[in-house]
């Protein structure tokens, strides 16, 4: 069974955010080590780094997901060289059926005769992500719907500011309105009436200095290019259009007030919970609207529970959430597990960190623990019955406040 919302909670440290970054290592992985991972000389990865023997050993990586009305297995291997194994398996009828297995040991690429596929691919690249380049390939409407179905929101501010950069993009190219926007905020009750995008020219001489500056780096970075002639020395040339733009754009907002003409605030005046409620609301939107898989990672930071709630409630309703498009999220918000939600979570979609001694992080699905009728979850969790609660010294901050007077 599938389920269009699952919770991740724990403490601080616990590695919620690092299950997330799994799945967006998959998903970046097949959309782009066939293209642009390829100008690296090693596999891009991201291994276990508090364990010395998982630092040079391989990576295993698999999605269980629904694709055309049946269910699907797909994983892959990876190390420092490049992909180890990779595989494709589906259920046509009641037994599993292997459509892609690969091996680097044994050289071997095969697919099932039904696909009369053929597909060549380096050893630094997925089968799905080369088949994303292959719209006449059978695999590509499975990599596809894999690659553009996902997305995913990071509290970092670095990545809220880019989402926010992109909406201001988004909004002059037309691919999403002023109106759903300036709706968006009045879900949000946050006051603001009216958005609109303020666009600075960049200088010529400014974008000329900052492509020499991006060559150099990547330069530093080992990363193979074509080298700059004297006649073109700016590193203009081989930079893509959107790293460097000549046009920066910038949302304004007007929030509704007494005055005869309000004044207008740019992003750096709105509060933390304007920002993230656009930086979640925006890509959230697109989800219910499209379909597919949105990450929030502290989908609680700088939102009201309640705020919180109209988002769960949206993919929860199958009369909103028509194109079926799954939400999962990390949270230390322990509300919408409490009795008091309006949005009620089944024991499948709460999931639960905690980290061992040695820095491994354990996630366990509530569904494994004993099921109490009427039990208050909420006050279960929060009590530690289900772990995922951190280990806390409140005796070591009263010895150091105390170390002070002596």
């Amino acid at each position: 069974m599938t389920y269009p919302i699952a919770g991740i909670f724990g403490g601080n440290a616990t590695g919620k955010s690092a299950v997330l970054d799994a799945l967006r290592y998959t998903f970046t992985a097949i959309s782009l080590s066939a293209t642009a991972w390829q100008a690296s000389k090693s596999m891009h990865r991201a291994p276990f780094l508090l364990d010395g023997t998982a630092r040079t050993s391989s990576s295993i990586y698999e999605l269980d997901f629904i694709h055309d009305g049946r269910r699907h297995l797909y994983g892959f291997e990876v190390d420092h060289d490049g992909v180890k194994r990779e595989w494709l398996r589906d259920v046509p009828s009641s037994r599993w059926r292997t459509l892609l297995d690969r091996n680097r040991n044994t050289g071997r690429l095969t697919f099932h005769q039904s696909l009369r596929a053929k597909i060549e691919v380096t050893g630094r690249e997925l089968v799905l992500s080369r088949a994303l380049l292959l719209p006449d390939s059978p695999l590509y409407p499975v990599a596809h719907d894999l690659a553009s179905g996902f997305d995913c929101v990071l509290v970092k501010d670095s990545h809220r500011e880019a989402r926010l950069s992109s909406i201001a993009d988004s909004l002059a190219e037309g691919t999403i309105t002023f109106t759903d926007l300036e709706a968006l905020l009045q879900v949000a009750d946050i006051g603001v009436a009216k958005v609109s995008i303020e666009e600075t020219n960049i200088p010529e001489r400014v974008r000329r200095a900052l492509g020499r500056l991006l060559r150099d780096l990547r330069e530093e970075e080992d990363t193979p290019r074509a080298p700059a002639t004297d006649e073109d020395d700016d590193g203009l040339s081989d930079l893509n259009d959107d790293l460097l733009a000549q046009v920066v754009r910038h949302l304004v907002f007007t929030h509704r007030g007494t005055a005869d003409k309000c004044p207008e605030f740019s992003i750096q005046d709105e509060s933390d919970g304007t920002i993230a409620w656009l930086a979640i609301a925006v890509p959230a939107l697109e989800a219910l609207r499209e379909g597919g898989l949105l990450l929030v990672d502290e989908i609680d930071a700088s939102l009201h529970p309640h705020l919180l709630e109209v988002l769960l409630g949206a993919f929860a309703d199958p009369l909103v959430n028509t194109r079926q498009a799954q939400l999962i999220f990390t949270s230390h918000e322990s509300y919408v597990l409490s009795p008091l939600s309006e949005v009620k979570l089944e024991p499948e979609q709460v999931w639960l960190t905690d980290k061992t001694y040695e820095g491994v992080t354990e996630l366990t699905c509530l569904a494994d623990f004993p099921k109490h009728p009427d039990a208050n979850v909420e006050r279960r969790y929060l009590t530690g019955r289900y772990g995922g609660t951190p280990r806390l010294s409140p005796s070591t901050l009263a010895a150091l406040v105390g170390s002070e007077e002596h």
